[in-house]
């Protein structure tokens, strides 16, 4: 599916989590979503293990919900990595040459997502029904590529305490003594400038900056200036994760992945439903009072 305005066109794919697998600038014909350097699998639906999920992963942007990170158990009842919203298929309800309305159900809840493009910037608003009380999480998985990377990125953020996280089994909060963006506390005890990266250095981060006092961020070239100005209800969706891979891991990125992924999260950590509710961290909807936000991408051209 297509949506376009004068200055930008997205692809999504309805039928692996509702992604949009494109976002071009047509001023300057800049793809601004980040690869991954393999030839996916198909898609597969329903809760996944992480090896599963990744295999079918091709960058691009994700709604991870109702789960995020590590799979876990709630009730007696698995939740995928990620979340199965992420790569089940969803509806279209409603769809023009600029906006489109969609909609995902499974985990007691009912997921709608609109998006809308105007001008340089596409809006998705998301709401979560349920019949009965049910718990969530609530991530907006957006990966930049090369356009923005190379040959360095900047990463602006207003500011939040700022910590490397475990993949699995990390603290569910950040230390009272963690440093303020853009200072970064890493698992092995040291510090490190996280705003600024230039692709020649090798590097993987998974990062967590708590508790922003405003859902804005700015991702631009800094040669060209070409980035993504980032917008979200804050409230909502307090925290932002990163994970920026350069070159470093194995496994399914082959020690090539060049890669920066910047996401709004309802949770600060990567441990799942099950520890965000044992923590007093997840979301909840229940009959009316829905949970719900909006999250804006407004694509910045630089230089052309």
């Amino acid at each position: 599916m297509i949506l376009q305005s004068d200055s930008l066109l997205l692809r999504i794919d309805l039928d692996h989590g509702a992604e949009v697998i494109d976002l071009v600038d047509l001023r300057s014909g800049r793809q601004l979503l980040g690869r991954p350097p393999f030839a996916s699998r198909s898609p597969r639906a329903g809760d996944l293990d992480e090896e599963t999920w990744t295999a079918s992963y091709r960058g691009g942007w994700q709604l991870l919900t109702p789960n995020a990170g590590s799979a876990c158990t709630v009730a007696g009842i698995s939740h995928g990595f990620h979340g199965r919203a992420s790569n089940d298929p969803w509806l279209l309800l409603e769809h023009g040459a600029a906006g489109a309305t969609l909609r995902w159900a499974g985990h007691g809840l009912t997921v709608e997502r609109r998006f809308s493009v105007t001008d340089a910037t596409v809006h998705a608003d998301v709401r979560w029904e349920a019949a009965e009380r049910s718990p969530l999480l609530a991530v907006e998985h957006l990966a930049l590529g090369i356009e923005l990377l190379h040959p360095e990125v900047v990463i602006e953020l207003p500011g939040g305490r700022a910590v490397e996280m475990a993949e699995r089994g990390g603290p569910p909060r950040a230390p009272g003594d963690a440093p303020r963006w853009p200072e970064l506390a890493l698992l092995d005890g040291s510090r490190e400038r996280g705003d600024r990266w230039p692709l020649t250095r090798p590097r993987s981060r998974l990062a967590c900056v708590q508790d922003v006092p405003e859902g804005t961020a700015r991702v631009v070239n800094a040669r060209t200036g070409a980035g993504v100005a980032l917008s979200w209800n804050h409230e909502q969706l307090p925290h932002v994760w990163i994970w920026h891979e350069v070159r470093t891991s194995g496994g399914p990125w082959r020690g090539m992945t060049e890669m920066l992924v910047i996401e709004p999260a309802s949770v600060p950590h990567h441990r799942g439903l099950e520890t965000a509710i044992a923590e007093g961290q997840a979301a909840w909807a229940e009959p009316g009072l829905p949970f719900s936000y909006g999250f804006s991408i407004t694509v910045l051209p630089g230089d052309g």
